[in-house]
């Protein structure tokens, strides 16, 4: 019989789980609801939230909506978003997740009270990223975004760094680039780097938790199933990190794209996924899974 168990660390994230939740408790009240930007970078639950009657409009079609509510992903948004929405006379549901409005908060207050001449902001992150795009919107757009050790040459090694993250990031390229920017601030003459560079990890501490108790849930797996959505930043770094622990590992949307031939030999299958990817789905595929492998 084939061992099939779910990743007790998979699973939809705080920010996630709570913004879901409060479009599915407007959604009931039975008014419209429309939602800034999907909700999570999950087609399938994008599905079921359109089903019960929400609505996802762009940024360029802010302007055009009528009054109504609108409801702000977890990833936040930058002031400019809340500004055109009063406006308008939209009600906001804030949605942002209450790790990320801390984040953008500190970022305002150390962008606030730096001297610009002689000191910078750094954020570790993609700059297209609807969190960064956010974070950015808090001090007009005044800091270097660097997603690679590389990327580092954007900055000005004469300045003091204030170094921050997007909160969804891979701790250990996080640890890459500081590492980088203690030494080109190293190599500046002038005072000790610790005089010169600030670092302030600001990566989710369940983000933090996932890579370690990925490994340990995909080495005691023969095969790994890691389920996410295609166009989820963090859906592919978890896969790629789970693969680099087992080679056996496949990235799969839905259980629709499960290959039978992948279980030949197989006695111990693991199903994992990213933190845009709901417990149901997990679940979903395992039952899948036990009935396939039980014919």
């Amino acid at each position: 019989m084939v061992k099939i168990e779910i990743d007790p660390g998979a699973g939809f994230c705080f920010g996630v789980e709570q913004v879901i939740k409060t479009a599915e408790s407007h959604l009931r009240q039975g008014a419209g609801l429309y939602g800034l930007g999907d909700m999570v970078h999950n087609s399938s639950e994008m599905q079921r939230l359109h089903s019960l009657g929400l609505r996802t409009i762009s940024h360029s079609q802010l302007a055009e909506l009528k009054p109504g509510r609108i409801l702000l992903r977890a990833h936040g948004e930058p002031p400019s978003t809340y500004e055109m929405a009063r406006a308008l006379d939209i009600e906001i549901i804030d949605g942002t997740c209450p790790i990320v409005s801390h984040l953008q908060k500190k970022l305002k207050k150390v962008y606030d009270s730096m001297d610009r001449d002689v000191e910078q902001l750094v954020i570790f992150g993609k700059p297209d990223h609807p969190e960064t795009v956010g974070l950015l919107g808090q001090v007009g757009g005044d800091a270097v975004v660097v997603g690679t050790r590389e990327d580092i040459s954007k900055i000005e090694p004469g300045k003091k760094v204030h170094l921050f993250s997007q909160t969804t990031m891979d701790p250990d390229q996080f640890r890459d680039v500081e590492e980088a920017l203690n030494e080109l601030l190293a190599a500046v003459p002038g005072p000790e780097t610790g005089d010169v560079f600030r670092s302030d990890c600001t990566i989710c501490g369940q983000m933090k938790k996932r890579k370690p108790g990925l490994s340990s849930f995909a080495g005691r797996h023969e095969l790994i199933l890691f389920v996410s959505g295609k166009n989820s930043s963090n859906g592919k770094m978890l896969y790629e990190y789970c693969k680099s622990v087992n080679p056996l590992t496949y990235w799969i949307s839905g259980e629709k794209e499960i290959d039978p031939g992948w279980f030949q030999g197989i006695s111990s299958i693991g199903i994992s996924g990213a933190t845009s990817t709901s417990k149901d789905q997990l679940e979903s595929v395992m039952s899948h899974l036990e009935r396939m492998t039980s014919s």
